[in-house]
């Protein structure tokens, strides 16, 4: 762990140095190696886009980390920890306030504790806070690729360029709330060097849709929708089967994916590719206004 005797508090950063991303990266591991945890903030190596990042310092050592997702306008996810010896001292909700503070200004209305469901520590910290559980995640990483190879002629799956952002908007708006919060999802990755999309199109109708995440060490399925209308039919199942390949042939990185705990069909469907479970996170919501 480095140590700078000259660092004492709270930090807030947009951006951050090798230094600085060396030492949430060690601190991730000292948190993971006390309760068996899977912290992981590779990603932050690749991050493109400016983000909200507080740092805690004590005696010049990291002691805390939390990061604010940079998507979303009105919801946020917070991801962070506390170094093991410095925990039970107040430091996690110095940082949750000061995200909290910076969320309001900004306009978000909520945010997501985001806990892995074996951090015993995290855990009685949302319910300190009387955050509420709203849902729940596996983190899956695909193991041996399975494949059915069955392929409907009339589907064709392509690359998205970014004059077919409006048909990847049409496509989110079927599973977020409005198409308000679709056109911001694509537009704040479509232009980023390190995000691509795919599109799968029947016919002329474009259908189904999702994002890959290129990371340093890994690369991350997002955005994985099929339109009400097309699903059940195995159109999922090809997309799948025609990007993994793809991203199989370009380098040796792990491929990983995300899925609410209660969508069985589509767990289901990743568990038949190949997908194992390595963890389970809890998301619990938060308003950012001030307790009257």
């Amino acid at each position: 762990m480095l140590v700078d005797n000259q660092r004492q508090g709270l930090a807030k950063k947009q951006t951050l140095t090798e230094a600085e991303v060396a030492e949430i990266e060690q601190l991730a591991a000292l948190c993971n190696n006390y309760e068996d945890l899977h912290l992981d903030f590779g990603w932050l190596r690749s991050r493109t886009a400016e983000a909200n990042d507080f740092l805690y310092y004590a005696n010049g050592i990291l002691a805390g980390y939390l990061n604010i997702s940079s998507y979303g306008t009105r919801e946020k996810e917070l991801t962070g920890m506390v170094h093991p010896e410095y925990r039970r001292k107040g430091i996690f909700r110095m940082l949750l306030a000061a995200a909290k503070e910076e969320c309001l200004q900004r306009g978000v209305q909520k945010v997501l504790l985001v806990c892995e469901h074996t951090s015993a520590s995290g855990l009685a910290f949302a319910a300190a806070m009387g955050a509420q559980h709203e849902f729940s995640e596996h983190a899956m990483v695909l193991g041996l690729f399975q494949e059915k190879g069955e392929v409907d002629e009339w589907l064709q799956i392509r690359q998205a360029d970014v004059n077919e952002t409006e048909a990847l908007i049409s496509i989110m708006a079927t599973d977020l709330s409005t198409v308000e919060e679709a056109k911001s999802y694509v537009m704040d990755f479509v232009q980023q060097p390190n995000q691509r999309f795919y599109l799968a199109v029947f016919g002329e109708q474009p259908i189904g849709c999702l994002r890959l995440d290129e990371m340093e060490d890994e690369v991350g399925i997002y955005g994985f929708v099929v339109h009400p209308d097309y699903r059940g039919r195995g159109y999922g199942r090809q997309l799948l089967e025609a990007v993994i390949p793809v991203l199989q042939a370009e380098s040796q990185k792990r491929i990983t994916l995300e899925v609410e705990t209660d969508n069985l069909n589509a767990f289901g469907l990743y568990r038949s590719c190949g997908f194992q479970v390595k963890t389970t996170y809890d998301y619990y919501g938060m308003s950012v206004h001030a307790e009257k």
